[in-house]
C-alpha cells in the first residue's frame, strides 16, 4: 500500500554514535540487513517497485518522494506520509518472498525494551481527515508473514506481521507532510530507528488522535514493527524473510530492518552521540 505524498542526511552525533555502536558490535557491517539472500516478487508487485530488491537493506527512510513514478516530492517521513519512493521499498506479490541476511546477529535479549530484539519497517501510514492537525481515522495493512532463521535452513514463525503497526515515523518535529506548504522536508529532531513501540498499543488506541497526540504515544521511537524472537526458542537469528500467501489479494512493502542493539551498545551509543554534541558546541 502507498501514501503517495510525502531521506535525509543524519547530522555528525547521529553518525558519532553509530560508529560507537558499531565498534560495541564487534565491527559488524552494520546494525541493517545488509545482503538480499533471494526475493520472488509474486503474481502482483507494486508497479515500479520489484526491480531492485536492494533497497531494503541499510537504514530506514527519513526522507522520501524525491524518485517516485510521478515526478520528485520531497517531504519527512511521518506516520502519515509513508515512503514511497522507487528506491525506498520492496514489493512483494501474493505468493512472493524476501529473504534478507542482518549485518549481524539479532540476540535474543529479555534487556531489550518489550523484549524486541528486531524491528522491521514498511510503508503503511494512518489515514486522517485533517491534514494540519491529523485526525487518526484509520489504516490499511498489508501483513507478510515473517519468519526468522539462525542458518538459513530452518526457519521460526513469529506472531507480528509486517507492513502494518506502526507507520515509521522520521522526525519529531515534522509537520504530516513537512511543513503546512506540502513536500517540504523540515524535521531536524530525529526518531530512535532502535527504541520499539509499546506492543500494548492497538489501532484503538491512537483512532481520534491528533499528530501530537500520536507522536506522543510514539515516544521518541521511528515505529515499525517489533518482533522478539524469544518465541521461537532461537538464543539469536541472522537471516529474516517476509512472504505474501497466495490469494491474499494484496501487496506488502518493505523499507529496512534494524538489530536492536544490547543494552550496552546502546548506552555507547548514547554516550558517543552526547560526545560529539559537546565537541560541536565547543568548537
Amino acid at each position: 500500500m502507498f501514501c503517495f505524498s510525502s531521506c535525509r542526511r543524519a547530522p555528525a552525533t547521529m553518525a558519532a554514535a553509530m560508529a560507537v555502536l558499531v565498534l560495541s558490535r564487534g565491527a559488524i557491517a552494520s546494525p541493517w540487513a545488509s545482503q538480499v539472500i533471494a526475493y520472488v516478487p509474486g503474481t502482483n508487485p507494486e508497479a515500479g517497485y520489484s526491480s531492485n530488491a536492494t533497497v531494503a537493506l541499510g537504514a530506514p527512510e527519513r526522507t522520501t518522494g524525491e524518485n517516485t513514478p510521478f515526478g520528485s516530492f520531497p517531504a519527512d517521513v511521518t506516520m502519515f506520509s509513508s515512503p514511497y519512493g522507487l528506491d525506498e521499498v520492496v514489493s512483494i506479490g501474493e505468493g512472493g518472498y524476501l529473504t534478507l541476511q542482518l549485518g549481524a546477529p539479532a540476540i535474543d535479549d529479555p534487556g531489550h525494551l518489550y523484549g524486541a530484539d528486531l524491528i522491521v519497517f514498511g510503508n503503511t501510514f494512518f489515514n486522517t481527515d485533517d491534514f494540519v492537525d491529523g485526525n487518526i481515522t484509520g489504516m490499511q495493512p498489508d501483513p507478510a508473514t515473517i519468519e526468522v532463521s539462525g542458518d538459513n535452513v530452518n526457519w521460526f514463525n513469529v506472531t507480528p506481521t509486517a507492513d502494518g503497526l506502526f507507520p515509521t515515523q522520521g522526525y519529531l518535529d515534522s509537520g504530516i507532510f513537512g511543513t503546512d506548504d506540502f513536500f517540504v522536508p523540515n524535521g531536524g529532531v530525529e526518531t530512535d530507528y532502535f527504541k520499539p513501540m509499546n506492543p500494548a498499543l492497538t489501532l484503538n488506541d491512537f483512532l481520534g488522535l491528533s499528530y501530537a497526540q500520536a507522536l506522543a504515544l510514539y515516544d521518541g521511537s521511528a515505529g515499525g514493527t517489533a518482533i522478539d524472537i524469544s518465541e521461537t526458542g532461537l538464543s539469536s537469528v541472522s537471516y529474516i524473510r517476509f512472504s505474501v500467501p497466495q490469494g491474499a489479494g494484496y501487496n506488502a512493502e518493505i523499507d529496512a530492518v534494524t538489530i536492536v542493539p544490547e543494552p550496552a551498545a546502546a548506552l555507547l551509543c548514547v554516550v558517543g552521540g552526547a560526545i560529539a554534541l559537546r565537541r560541536r558546541r565547543s568548537a
